[in-house]
């Protein structure tokens, strides 16, 4: 999602990263399902404290170490997006360019490697996103799409999407374009919406 819109539980994490954001160095762990709004606020945050999101997928330490270099020197804020499938020699040069650097990772699920010791040390937060309660979805459906979701809605799109905003944003768009021209009853038309982004089995 490229427009943010403001969640609650969204905005207490954005708020400590700002307040972490004075650190200068060290790791910050964010981590929560698909879809939960990861990116979101990290692209926020890059606008706000002029970081640097990266979503590069690196091959070997030598490409993440080149990267890295000139960096060393700006004092940068590195937002890494979507760590998961970084492996362990990756993750040990991130750790020592964070004694000089604050870099922010992103992940699905809380990452092992980040449990041993040494890794410890270096991580000044760890932030986990939960599932959206249901009235944050229905201020997002309002605000994003422009939607007013009935309690029925509301519990059907809840139950389906289980939280993951990038499938609230399927449903509502097409729900909202089917809605457009079928005289059909709302909840019919929102169920049809569902089945046309395979989101009902």
């Amino acid at each position: 999602m490229s427009e943010f819109i403001s969640i609650e539980s969204q905005d207490r994490i954005l708020k400590r990263l700002e307040e972490f954001s004075t650190q200068k160095r060290g790791l910050i762990f964010l981590y929560g399902k698909s879809g939960s709004g990861k990116s979101a606020i990290l692209e926020r945050f890059a606008r706000e404290e002029n970081a640097l999101k990266i979503t590069e997928i690196f091959k070997d330490k030598e490409q993440l170490k080149n990267f890295l270099k000139p960096l060393k020197c700006e004092n940068s804020i590195l937002l890494f997006d979507e760590v998961g499938l970084y492996d362990e020699g990756l993750f040990e040069i991130l750790r020592l360019y964070s004694d000089e650097l604050l870099i922010v990772l992103s992940s699905h699920k809380k990452l092992k490697i980040l449990t041993k010791e040494h890794f410890k040390s270096r991580i000044l937060a760890e932030f986990e996103l939960k599932s959206l309660k249901k009235a944050e979805l229905l201020h997002y459906a309002k605000e994003k799409h422009n939607v007013n979701l009935s309690e029925k809605e509301l519990n059907f799109i809840f139950k389906i999407c289980k939280s993951n905003l990038r499938n609230v944003d399927k449903i509502l768009k097409s729900f909202k374009e089917l809605h457009a021209f079928l005289n059909k009853e709302r909840f019919y038309t929102l169920k049809l919406s569902a089945l046309e982004n395979h989101l009902l089995g």
